[in-house]
């Protein structure tokens, strides 16, 4: 459909954000003054208590006049990717952000040249001050690694050369990039990132191979374009890692989060310690599909034939709003209010980026991007960026701007407790043995998906990091024998791991946020661990889980998650994920056969 057909509630209100186009362009305006005047600090920020609070504070305002912006432009960008005035406000963002860093970049050196004794005692000089205690121990953090004024200011004038790769990569594959139409009994249907997946879960398999391949052969023909991206992507990461004297890029993307690198390490061990549930799953769906070639075509179609629910956008909604109940009564109505009130844009429309996500600032109700196709998969993705955008609400609501988001450590955990409290409702109330079957195969899918499929992307990013880091090209066809290797690795010998999947890799568009995908799997685990105290702990329990909703970046992440019940430096952690995923595989394995 194009945009302009679908119905207005099923569309987000960005109108709350700015009546007019025009009000976007006057925050830009006014943002590139307010930096402008937060150059009167140089040289002064920590002169006295009240020069470091009148910084902090004008520092802000400019912040969420750039960040509301920015939400803006990226919205409306991603309704319909076609239209050249959104994609000129999304680099207007880009280019401004880049001078406004350049501007500004004294700021971070001029503070951490003080000595952090001097700005513990500032801040206890004042109320207002104390409330950045945690926010200055976390910066002082990465001394070593903020370099010069001048160094800062060339780094800073690169930034929008940085973004380049992920910028074409996201307008070539989501608004250059065609698919042909795929013929079934007669009539041609069209394919899209959007709906491939819904289309390879077809009960005729000749129908599914031919999507398969057709889709994939799209990527084959200019996967050396994608290399090139990725290649540009990976490589700006390791020469800013290397200038700012880290060991590694992956040191200074999960330094960030003050996250070690062990946790990284980890997961791979744990997940390569348990590739036999992944293998017996593949070894399952071959035996259950009753097929001596299984191909990578036929991994999305349910293993319970005969349930095909189709689940409208109103419908998904009551669910939803069933299945987190557990979680109270005052986060119900906030979710239901975010209904109401338009957060979610809801269908697929000419030109729309593909798949999901939550996204808002400090100054706008949450958004959520949806692409909905009355699947069953696409409850779960109500709930789960519903789980997203609860996070940033209850965040934003409780903490100062300072600490008014959340570590992308901490991201994925909220959004999956939800499916995971959705996924025990509907088998709670499950109206037939396939319907509970069904449940079940979702749910060893997600695992499999989520953790499984996500550290492999974490394992093949980390794999071509390496390589970068060598100073080694990664021309396309070694980055198909990397992840064609990996498959085989991960889906053992009862599947074909063949040119085409070889090739997935570059329609992946998490390898273009920098050490993000591992992430995934470890909210999984996390999620799974919480999900259960929600579902079968005391009201402490719940009331610990809302408070880490709340905790934004009061804390560094991983103390965040220990106080709602999971250590994740720990290794058992993520193996009583992995005993839950095997369980339910026996349990699917008894429901099928």
């Amino acid at each position: 459909m194009e945009r302009n057909d679908l119905e207005e509630r099923l569309t987000w209100d960005t109108s709350l954000i700015y009546k007019e186009d025009e009000d976007f362009y006057k925050d830009i305006d006014e943002s590139k003054d307010l930096a402008e005047q937060l150059r009167k600090y140089k040289g002064k920020i920590t002169e006295n208590a009240d020069s470091l609070l009148d910084f902090l504070k004008d520092y802000e305002n400019l912040m969420r006049k750039l960040y509301k912006a920015g939400v803006y432009a990226s919205l409306k960008s991603d309704e319909d990717t076609r239209v050249s005035k959104y994609q000129e406000m999304t680099q207007t963002i880009s280019i401004v952000d880049s001078e406004i860093s350049q501007k500004l970049s004294f700021i971070t050196p001029e503070i951490l040249g003080e000595d952090y004794e001097k700005i513990k005692s500032l801040l206890e000089e004042k109320e207002e001050l104390k409330v950045y205690d945690h926010y200055f121990e976390d910066l002082f953090r990465s001394k070593d690694h903020v370099l010069s004024e001048d160094q800062e200011k060339i780094i800073a004038s690169f930034s929008k050369l940085r973004e380049n790769p992920v910028t074409t990569y996201m307008i070539f594959s989501n608004a250059d990039m065609k698919f042909p139409s795929v013929e079934k009994d007669g009539e041609e249907v069209s394919l899209s990132d959007a709906n491939f997946t819904l289309l390879e879960e077809d009960k005729d398999r000749d129908f599914r191979r031919r999507v398969y391949e057709t889709y994939y052969g799209v990527y084959k023909q200019f996967e050396n374009t994608a290399a090139s991206l990725l290649d540009g992507e990976i490589t700006s990461h390791n020469i800013v890692s290397k200038l700012r004297g880290y060991d590694s890029a992956r040191q200074m993307s999960l330094s960030v989060n003050n996250l070690d690198e062990e946790i990284y390490d980890n997961l791979l061990e744990v997940v390569h310690d348990n590739m036999d549930i992944h293998r017996n799953y593949t070894t399952l769906r071959k035996n259950f599909l009753g097929v001596d070639d299984l191909g990578f075509h036929d991994i999305y179609v349910p293993l319970v034939k005969d349930y095909d629910r189709k689940i409208e956008f109103d419908e998904a909604r009551d669910i939803v709003l069933e299945a987190i109940k557990p979680l109270g009564e005052e986060y119900v109505k906030v979710a239901r209010k975010g209904f109401e009130q338009r957060w979610f844009d809801v269908m697929p429309n000419e030109g729309k980026r593909s798949g999901a996500y939550s996204s808002g600032s400090y100054d706008t109700q949450p958004y959520i991007l949806l692409n909905h196709t009355d699947s069953i998969g696409d409850v779960f993705t109500i709930a789960h960026e519903l789980g997203h955008s609860m996070h940033s609400y209850y965040t934003r609501k409780t903490q100062p701007f300072i600490y008014g988001s959340y570590s992308i450590f901490l991201a994925e955990i909220a959004s999956t407790t939800n499916e995971l409290l959705l996924l025990d409702y509907m088998l709670e109330n499950s109206q037939s043995e396939e319907e509970t079957a069904y449940l079940l195969d979702y749910f060893v899918n997600q695992f499999k998906s989520t953790v499984f499929r996500q550290t492999l992307f974490a394992e093949f990013e980390h794999e071509v990091n390496k390589l970068v880091a060598k100073g080694e090209p990664i021309p396309a066809a070694r980055l198909d024998q990397i992840y064609g290797d990996l498959n085989r690795a991960y889906f053992g010998k009862d599947i074909d791991v063949d040119e085409f999947i070889s090739t997935e890799w570059s329609r992946i568009p998490h390898f273009y946020m920098f050490y993000y995908v591992f992430q995934y799997a470890t909210g999984f685990m996390s999620a799974v661990a919480l999900s259960q105290k929600i579902l079968k702990g005391t009201d402490e329990d719940r009331k610990a889980y809302l408070d880490y909703l709340k905790a934004g970046e009061s804390e560094y992440p991983i103390d965040v998650l220990k106080k709602a019940g999971v250590d994740m430096t720990n290794k058992d952690s993520m193996q009583k994920a992995m005993d839950v995923a095997r369980k339910a595989l026996e349990d699917l394995r008894n429901a099928i056969i």
